[in-house]
This record gives C-alpha cells, sequence and structure tokens, in this order.
C-alpha cells in the first residue's frame, strides 16, 4: 500500500554521521537508521495541537503570557502546571513545526500557522494533517515505508536494537502519535478536490518560478525569510493547494541555486533559518523584474 503522504539518535549515530568525512567510514547496520536520527521530540499530545494553533492565532498582543493564558484556559484541565503546558509541551512543538516563533517576550504565529488560521475551517486540519507529513518527509527527509500507513516510526527504531533504544523510541513517539493521530485527515488524491503542494514542483520548472517569486517577493527589497515564506504560501492557498513551509523551503532552495534570489546570511543558526550550503539564511532579496 502506498502512503498518502510521500532525525532521536544515540550518540554512535551522531559519531557515525561525523566520521562519515573521514577516512574510516562506517555502514548503517539496520534500514532507516539514519533518517530516524535526528527526529525531535514531540511531547504535545496530538488532540491538543489545533486547539494549543487557536490559542497561539487568538492572542491579540501576541505576548507569551496572554499565550499561555489561552493555553491554560482552553487547552490544559484546570491546574495544569503552567511551565510543563507551555514550555515542555506547548513552545517546542509549535516551534519544530514551524507554527510559532519565540522571541520572548513574544510567542508569535510563524508561516504555517498564519496558513492554518487563513483556511477555510473545514481544511483546517488537513491543513494540518499536510504540514506534519511535510515536516516528516521533507524536513526530515523520512520515506514513506516508515511512516503511517505503511510503517511506524517506533517499530523502525526498535529493529535498531541499540543500547539506547528505549529513549530512542520515547524521542520518535510523539511524532508518530502525530502522524498516526492526523492520518484520516490528510487529503486523498483520489477522491479530494483539495491539491497539496510538493516539493519537486519546480524543479524543472524554472519560468514559473521566477514569475512566482516575482509575484510574492518585492523586487530589489530585502525580504525576511518568514514573510517571504508566507507571501508564497498564500497565492497557493487562494487556489486551494495546500502548501506549507517545508515545500517552500525546497524551493527557495531552487531559487537560490539558480541565482534567482540572493540569499542574506545570518550570524547564526536558529530553528527559523532556511540552510543553504551549511549557511543559514534568514533574509533574501528578489531580483527586479526589469
Amino acid at each position: 500500500m502506498t502512503s498518502r503522504a510521500s532525525h532521536v539518535g544515540s550518540k554512535r549515530l551522531a559519531t557515525e554521521k561525523v566520521e562519515l568525512t573521514g577516512p574510516k567510514q562506517e555502514t548503517e547496520t539496520f534500514p532507516h537508521e539514519r533518517e530516524l536520527a535526528f527526529v525531535p521530540g514531540l511531547k504535545l499530545p496530538p488532540s491538543k495541537l489545533e486547539p494549543s494553533l487557536k490559542a497561539l492565532t487568538m492572542a491579540k498582543t501576541e505576548q507569551r503570557r496572554e499565550v499561555i493564558a489561552l493555553v491554560l484556559r482552553d487547552v490544559f484541565p484546570p491546574g495544569f502546571d503552567p511551565k510543563r503546558a507551555f514550555r515542555a509541551l506547548v513552545a517546542p512543538s509549535l516551534t519544530r513545526l514551524h507554527f510559532a516563533r519565540s522571541h520572548p517576550p513574544f510567542f508569535r504565529s510563524a508561516p504555517n500557522a498564519r496558513a492554518w488560521e487563513s483556511v477555510d475551517v473545514s481544511l483546517k486540519k488537513a491543513y494540518t494533517a499536510v504540514t506534519l507529513f511535510d515536516f516528516a518527509r521533507v524536513k526530515l527527509g523520512i520515506s514513506d515505508a516508515i511512516l503511517p500507513p505503511n510503517g511506524s516510526l517506533r517499530d523502525a527504531i526498535r529493529a535498531i536494537g541499540d543500547n539506547d533504544n528505549d529513549l530512542m523510541v520515547d524521542r520518535v513517539r510523539g511524532l508518530d502519535a502525530m502522524l498516526n493521530f492526523y492520518l484520516s485527515a490528510y487529503p486523498d488524491p483520489r477522491v479530494s478536490t483539495v491539491k497539496i503542494a510538493s516539493g519537486d514542483r519546480f524543479s524543472e520548472k524554472e519560468k514559473e518560478l521566477t514569475h512566482l517569486l516575482q509575484a510574492a517577493v518585492p523586487g530589489g527589497r530585502m525580504v525576511a525569510l518568514d514573510e517571504a515564506r508566507y507571501s508564497i504560501m498564500s497565492r497557493f492557498l487562494g487556489i486551494n493547494i495546500l502548501v506549507s513551509s517545508f515545500v517552500v523551503d525546497e524551493w527557495l532552495k531552487v531559487a537560490i541555486k539558480r541565482n534567482l534570489i540572493t540569499p542574506i546570511r545570518a550570524p547564526f543558526a536558529s530553528i527559523d533559518s532556511l540552510m543553504v550550503n551549511l549557511y543559514p539564511i534568514n533574509a533574501v532579496v528578489s531580483h527586479s523584474s526589469s
């Protein structure tokens, strides 16, 4: 069966990754080992992901304290520990998935949350599903073979048989649960009128990509990366094509490689950076259409 939606590692995995550049090269003992090495721990229960998104987008001041108050009021039961609710559960998951950006004292909506807020209520769960599978497939590079409904991240980790197996299983558990929870909401291309954008959409369509960039990113101006991401995303959402920031990042990489836009390097990498040739990018300059 083909998946509808087409790294938690031990110290040993990290060591092997570094050693690949040296004279001694180690090979993977188990299939998918390297794919699973960087899966982040997402501890937010899947059923609380969209309520947390709603709380985030309802915060008028975008202040962290307002978001925390809304989360405690609408997402978790009375008496739930505020630090655990926000710092351990909500904030890490939303920032990893490009739903939020944390810049104290602010906790703002990132491109994927802005997109989630903008789509029709009937598409919100589908958009969340698309974002999760794009995170797994596009951002982390995990193959369909170990993603629902074809497989399980936890089962794939157990097959590795590492001494840190229990810790590794615990780390992938959150993403695995979210993917399974939202699998039924992922639009089925065989019957759904909703389309989903893919990361390779513009790999052989330079002219179309150029036109998109000229329309979405003002020529000759430096534009913050998140603003460029969302501007591109909004043009597809407006014609009923669901697209996440993880897919748009693949398009931006193509554009940078082909010199269609100029990347602006950041002084250091952050969770919202676009990594291009090992350099973090936090803004772009689109070339003028003239």
